[in-house]
């Protein structure tokens, strides 16, 4: 009794945000399998990666997938974060989805169009205006979480969305026009884990089990892509089918890139940061680059990394 009266209470699970997003379904996976133990990790799953950032930013996450450009926001603002992992790079992914009737990006002129608050559409909006040679005001904008894109477009409330997978698969299969899409820019749709500081200086034991979770998710969904997937698409309006050619278009990193592409920041080519700065920078959502090299931690991948290498 005197022993457990000094041992104090034990470490709550770490909670991690996860909004709707295929890059992000290696931690459901592993959640689905059991290869997750609920007394390290709690996954919260939100409507949106701007709702998460908020729980992070007000420490009711530890941790959440969030894109590179919300990632660098939330550092920018102050809130003292840590990339832990780069996750997923999508290659046609995200895109601005139109209502047939809009051939270009320029015919988009006056359009009404459906977007999350977040740094990333934002960085897409940025894109669209320079493909169409528009200005921002000569846009409508409408704040919508990804889950209200598909019946806002199709219920004629907006002309356009910039949505992302597996909504963007849903639409183009009704008959939406993609006018531009995340294969157009190379490097600056980049999925991140991120984790606060302060839970990482005080579990850093569970933000090992989060890399670990993610890459045995990971490595599940490749070894049996058509079952996983079968688990997965029910969490979406996919089928199994559509939800693996989904998934093509996003490249599911292993830890073994996020260490590499941590030594190379920020000259890292794959993360194409100086061009994202840029967009940041002219949609007036970041000032000031971070300090990269506080921002990006690899040592908790290389640590989970060497224990996976050990005889």
């Amino acid at each position: 009794m005197a022993l457990a009266a000094c041992s104090g209470p034990p470490d709550l699970p770490l909670r991690v945000g996860l909004n709707p997003w295929l890059g992000y379904d290696p931690l459901i996976l592993a959640r689905e399998r059991g290869l997750t133990d609920p007394a390290d990790l709690r996954i919260v799953e939100l409507e949106s990666s701007s709702e998460s950032a908020r729980q992070l930013r007000n420490g009711l996450l530890d941790a959440a997938g969030l894109t590179l450009a919300e990632a660098i926001e939330l550092a920018s603002s102050g809130v003292d974060i840590k990339v832990m992992a780069i996750l997923s790079l999508s290659k046609g992914a995200d895109a601005v989805v139109a209502q047939p009737g809009f051939a270009s990006a320029a015919a988009l002129k006056g359009a009404r169009i459906g977007m999350e608050n977040g740094a990333l559409a934002d960085v897409m909006l940025q894109r669209l205006l320079e493909a169409g040679g528009l200005q921002r005001d000569a846009l409508s904008l409408f704040m919508l979480p990804v889950v209200e894109h598909e019946a806002a477009l199709t219920r004629g409330r907006v002309d356009a969305v910039i949505t992302f997978e597996p909504v963007l698969s849903s639409l183009v299969a009704a008959g939406y026009r993609v006018l531009l899409d995340s294969a157009d820019m190379p490097g600056e749709v980049v999925d991140v884990l991120v984790i606060r500081s302060d839970a990482l200086g005080a579990r850093p034991a569970q933000a090992r089990a989060l890399l670990r979770a993610f890459e045995d998710g990971r490595l599940a969904l490749l070894a049996q892509p058509e079952a996983a997937a079968g688990t997965l698409a029910a969490g979406t309006d996919l089928d199994t089918s559509s939800y693996l050619r989904a998934l093509g278009q996003v490249r599911l990193l292993a830890l073994e890139d996020s260490v590499v592409l941590f030594d190379a920041v920020p000259e890292a080519r794959v993360l194409a940061l100086g061009q994202l700065m840029a967009d940041l920078k002219a949609s007036q959502r970041v000032m000031a680059e971070p300090d990269w090299t506080k921002l990006f931690d690899g040592r908790v991948a290389a640590d989970v990394l060497a224990a996976r290498q050990r005889p």
